[in-house]
């Protein structure tokens, strides 16, 4: 028993004496001063485009024909934890919808939001989507609020787009805002 006692103080103070813990810390520490960086020169150059099953901001989706999928059933707005989701139904008379009804006004507050999922795994027809938009930030607290048209406008990323990669981007400077524009032409991938 004591001979095991005397090895492990022999070993303590061997480490104490030569600092093998700061050589250990310091072989870590000069291993990542060579290695690669992966900084991105965002949002001047590049922009990272996440992959499919990303949750970002909501997206109201139209088929083929242009017509709009929500029904206006409010299960979105019910499923929701936090209550962030607004819909007025209303009978469709315009045929601008795929049934007799549509939401006359959907509206989301993205304050309030958890992006959690839970308004996309209620919808019966699909036509709510989290998509990729990751860049929600603004000036006001108006900003943060998204209704039916905004979230009707056509996104830059297709849906059939693969993501998880680094695209080219170009710098747009608007009145109000600043925003990024991806350029899917030119794209390296994340790792």
């Amino acid at each position: 028993m004591k001979n095991n006692n005397s090895n492990i103080n022999l070993k303590n103070l061997f480490k104490k004496v030569f600092f093998v813990d700061l050589v250990q810390g310091l072989i870590v520490t000069f291993g990542y001063t060579f290695s690669k960086t992966i900084t991105l020169r965002y949002p001047d150059e590049e922009k990272w485009i996440p992959y499919k099953r990303f949750r970002g901001l909501h997206t109201l989706n139209r088929n083929k024909e242009g017509k709009e999928l929500c029904v206006g059933c409010e299960l979105c707005a019910k499923s929701c934890p936090t209550n962030c989701i607004k819909v007025v139904p209303a009978q469709d008379k315009t045929g601008k919808g795929i049934a007799d009804r549509v939401a006359a006004r959907w509206e989301i507050n993205l304050l309030r939001c958890m992006f959690c999922g839970f308004c996309e795994d209620a919808c019966p027809t699909e036509a709510l989507k989290l998509g990729r938009e990751y860049e929600l930030a603004s000036l006001s607290m108006q900003g943060q609020l998204r209704t039916k048209e905004e979230l009707l406008a056509p996104q830059e990323i297709p849906v059939n787009f693969e993501g998880g990669v680094i695209v080219k981007a170009r710098l747009g400077r608007d009145e109000d805002e600043v925003s990024v524009k991806p350029d899917l032409s030119v794209q390296k991938r994340w790792w």
